[in-house]
């Protein structure tokens, strides 16, 4: 049997060093999965019309499959908060289209590598995945339930062990909860 490979999540000193290096082809792109939780997939396959505005509780992303992105399970589709530090970043992003139009998933992994080389992150299982495990890791820090945590992330709750009063009966946490948390 194979062994799974063990992700680390980064350290906040290490997101710092990386955010530093402002790189032109990767920042925004790391900078919405630091704040978001979301995959390097889900975030490269972005499209315009997958953001939703929602007033006074700002831009939300509709995570869904499209023509540029499976999804890796049913539970990935969801609505996540962007944070509020995302919206002069979306003002720069095309209006029409794929958000990261040159961006794939291997351009992202190879990319990371380089700009995690250049911050001087060599420790063990930091890759591009780690930005996820970071975001995660900042939720528990903060006292986030988690399975309020799994609805962002796109992960299934186990809210309950059989999994029925809130996983059949509940809507799940409302969006300003989970503007709150994101923020």
């Amino acid at each position: 049997k194979a062994k799974v490979q063990h992700y680390a999540a980064m350290t906040d000193e290490e997101v710092a060093r990386l955010l530093a290096l402002d790189d032109q082809r990767l920042a925004n792109l790391l900078l919405v999965c630091l704040l978001s939780g979301m995959r390097a997939g889900e975030a490269a396959g972005l499209v315009r019309d997958d953001l939703v505005w929602k007033g006074n509780l700002g831009w939300f992303c509709h995570v869904r499959p499209n023509e540029v992105r499976p999804l890796k399970t049913d539970a990935a589709e969801r609505v996540v908060p962007l944070h509020s530090a995302l919206t002069p970043v979306l003002a720069g992003l095309p209006k029409t289209g794929r958000l990261f139009p040159d961006l794939s998933v291997n351009m992202v992994t190879k990319r990371f590598a380089v700009l995690r080389d250049r911050a001087g992150i060599n420790r063990q299982g930091v890759v591009f995945h780690s930005t996820r495990k970071w975001f995660v890791t900042q939720c528990e820090r903060a006292g986030v339930a988690e399975h309020w945590t799994a609805s962002i992330v796109g992960h299934q709750s186990a809210r309950s062990e059989n999994r029925m009063t809130y996983g059949i009966y509940s809507a799940g946490i409302s969006d300003v909860q989970k503007r709150e948390i994101v923020e």
